[in-house]
């Protein structure tokens, strides 16, 4: 397979020419964001049938428009490894998801790959090869790249081909490809990848529960996030979380007040502690019905209730291992204790449709409706723990 590095448009532009005859690519990204709010893209490589491409977004005046074109191209398919970080920058850059896509991470966690599993051992254990990530915390933005650096991250898509022929070849052989579509639908979802600023408070470790308190903290962190967004600078370089939670704790009224917060005056000049006051200012207006309300304290489960959870974590494993399934892709451990506790309906609950109730939702309705039983037979020489349906 031939390789370069494409550092002009009208090389890009000939590239994405050739994508005309090819059912799929592979595609990942190289960034940064230690210094940045939002992360900087510094490489993009794409590898098809006959290529792999490393695609210079730092080379001078090069316009990502013709590859950004083929992600929105329905007829040619995006395969990526761990997709969300990648997404995240091409919604940004084009306010677009790519389609359709194909993320072999879930593909190997519905193969019943640990969900755990590295890219590096996917690629030992389905390919045969090696991969050097020694220089998986090289400073991409730096230039020229070396060859080793090169070499590095256009392995990782020439290997993601083989990757995922393998993977989308057992999945078809399975009659699974309706899990992937599913799981694909979910991540094509625009709105995971924006941010919404009225959550960021639910970030911090705070011990006071009173509305008025988690008001002004939600308006200060929001405060905050947009001032990081607006600048490109990490969160923190703007306030750090403790100034968060002790402005929101003295709760003041102007920048006079604000100054008592010990060691704000260093980090914030006097027009953003008036922005900041402001933006408190202007929440203490919001009506009293808006304010956050505090999540209740789940008191300890009692032991028939916990009795209940544990069976049905034990129903999960078991599906999950008979299904040759990673059991967190199924059902996670928060979404099954809400359900023992009846806080969360079961047809609100992911495991009530699709293939997920397929495979466990349909054993877990009649487990929680008790028409599903655990008995414990002998097994092996030991015993075993098996599922009695009531045929009454």
């Amino acid at each position: 397979m031939q390789t370069s590095v494409i550092t002009t448009t009208e090389e890009l532009t000939a590239f994405c020419a050739t994508f005309g005859d090819e059912q799929f690519i592979t595609v990942d990204t190289e960034f940064i964001r230690e210094r940045t709010y939002f992360p900087q893209l510094c490489l993009m490589q794409v590898a098809t049938s006959k290529q792999a491409v490393a695609i210079d977004p730092l080379a001078g005046e090069i316009d990502l428009t013709p590859i950004y074109n083929a992600f929105a191209d329905e007829r040619l398919l995006k395969v990526f490894h761990a997709a969300k970080q990648d997404i995240e920058i091409f919604v940004r850059e084009t306010g677009r998801v790519p389609t359709p896509m194909y993320d072999t991470q879930i593909a190997a966690m519905v193969c019943g790959f640990g969900e755990s599993v590295s890219y590096e051992t996917l690629v030992g254990d389905l390919v045969g090869a090696k991969l050097d990530k020694a220089l998986r915390y090289t400073d991409w933005a730096r230039r020229p790249l070396s060859d080793r650096q090169l070499v590095y991250a256009l392995d990782d898509v020439i290997h993601l081909r083989k990757v995922y022929e393998i993977l989308s070849a057992r999945i078809h052989e399975d009659a699974r490809d309706g899990w992937i579509e599913e799981e694909m639908r979910v991540m094509g979802d625009i709105t995971q990848y924006r941010v919404d600023v009225n959550r960021m408070w639910q970030r911090l470790k705070v011990k006071s529960r009173a509305p008025e308190y988690l008001n002004l903290l939600r308006a200060a962190a929001a405060w905050r996030e947009e001032q990081a967004m607006r600048r490109n600078v990490p969160r923190q370089r703007i306030l750090k979380d403790e100034w968060v939670v002790q402005v929101a704790a003295l709760m003041p009224e102007s920048a006079e007040e604000l100054m008592e917060v010990r060691g704000i005056g260093g980090q914030l000049n006097k027009e953003m502690m008036a922005s900041l006051v402001d933006a408190l200012n202007e929440a203490r207006l919001a009506p009293r019905e808006s304010f956050p309300k505090p999540e209740e304290r789940l008191k300890p489960m009692s032991a028939p209730v916990e009795a209940c959870y544990d069976q049905l974590k034990m129903l999960l494993k078991q599906k999950a291992e008979e299904y040759h399934v990673v059991p967190r892709l199924v059902a996670d451990k928060d979404e099954l204790e809400q359900l023992v506790r009846g806080i969360l309906p079961f047809d609100k609950a992911h495991i009530s449709h699709g293939w997920r109730y397929e495979i466990f939702g349909e054993a877990a309705k009649e487990l929680l409706g008790g028409k599903l039983t655990a008995r414990v037979v002998g097994h092996k020489g030991g015993f075993g723990l098996f599922w009695q349906r009531d045929v009454a």
